[in-house]
């Protein structure tokens, strides 16, 4: 039997050559369409890549300027953080160092008052057990305000320069007081702007300089004298006392009108004057100057009513002792004066 003889395959066939065509010419159009090689496109690429690095550099600039800045902030901050730590630590070390002064202090000042405390008590036991010097002594200068009371009469005449020094020496011995007056035994005062109640001479050099000058003409100061202290000290004590108040009067004479018969009544009158009736207390100081020359009766009966009135009174008596006299004169009978005894 014979066989059948078939057609060979050809693989170039139309059909394929067809298919081949059509993908070569969409590679050709797809090839035109995009254009890879076009110097215009890698350009325009090229171009905007560069700009894209420009703009990157510039901003990375920017922000190394910026970071710069925040680098120097820091750094000050922190040497201001450092100097306030610093001075935060200096200032702990001066707190406590004020802190230590401040308690040697406290306990220096409790030594302090507990020291004038006791040496406050010594002085008071040794005054109260200290024999009074009843004729002459020393005259306390404790007081903060001094009152003169003074016999301008005539027969102050003579000793009329010594009273001047010895105001002076009075004044000496209170080098800083709060107040002077200046009156005469009836009470009449030597300044007229400063009379009245509770009214001083203020304390200067210049007052103390212008009383001395404007007693030192006599004429200057013609208020009337009895030779009798009582009106005077009565103005005084009414017109400047306060309760508190440290005062030193000064009775400034020679003689004592009448003192063979008003001595115990003028010196318990003083007395009643001068005393506080709550308390007990003397309102002030009392102290006495004589100024005597010759001997005679009456420069004795004086210097014996200031003897007694400044013993009775917290005072003291300075006078010139007088040779020949017939002794202390005693109280009149029947009045109890209570008179310092004869030494």
């Amino acid at each position: 039997m014979r066989k059948a003889n078939r057609r060979g395959t050809d693989i170039f066939s139309l059909a394929f050559l067809d298919i081949i065509a059509c993908g070569f010419g969409a590679i050709v159009l797809l090839l035109l369409i995009v254009k890879p090689d076009s110097p215009q496109g890698t350009s325009l690429i090229e171009n905007t890549t560069i700009k894209d690095l420009f703009s990157l550099q510039d901003k990375k600039e920017s922000l190394d300027e910026e970071l710069a800045k925040i680098n120097q902030t820091q750094s000050e901050l922190q040497k201001i953080f450092s100097n306030s730590e610093i001075d935060e630590a200096k200032s702990f070390k001066d707190l406590i160092s004020l802190n230590q002064q401040a308690s040697i202090l406290t306990t220096v000042t409790k030594k302090l008052k507990i020291s004038q405390q006791s040496l406050t008590e010594e002085m008071e036991r040794i005054l109260n057990t200290q024999e009074r010097d009843q004729e002459v002594g020393g005259i306390p200068v404790d007081s903060e305000y001094i009152i003169f009371v003074i016999d301008n009469s005539g027969s102050m005449e003579q000793p009329w320069k010594v009273l001047l020094q010895e105001m002076q020496n009075i004044l000496a011995i209170h080098p800083k007081i709060k107040g002077i007056q200046v009156l005469n035994d009836q009470g009449a005062y030597l300044y007229k702007r400063y009379a009245g109640k509770n009214k001083w001479i203020p304390d200067l050099v210049s007052t103390r300089k212008g009383i001395i000058e404007l007693l030192a003409v006599r004429a200057n100061w013609r208020a009337q004298s009895l030779s009798n202290p009582v009106n005077g000290i009565k103005t005084a004590i009414n017109n400047h006392y306060i309760p508190g108040r440290k005062i030193s009067i000064y009775l400034l004479g020679d003689d004592l009108m009448n003192a063979g018969t008003i001595v115990d009544e003028t010196i318990q009158t003083i007395n009643k004057i001068n005393t506080d009736p709550l308390s007990g207390k003397k309102k002030a100081r009392i102290h006495g100057i004589v100024f005597a020359g010759a001997a005679n009766t009456n420069l004795i009966n004086y210097a014996n009513f200031m003897r007694q009135l400044t013993y009775r009174n917290d005072g003291t008596t300075l006078f010139i002792p007088i040779s020949g006299h017939s002794g202390w004169i005693d109280c009149t009978v029947g009045i109890d004066c209570e008179f310092a005894p004869d030494r």
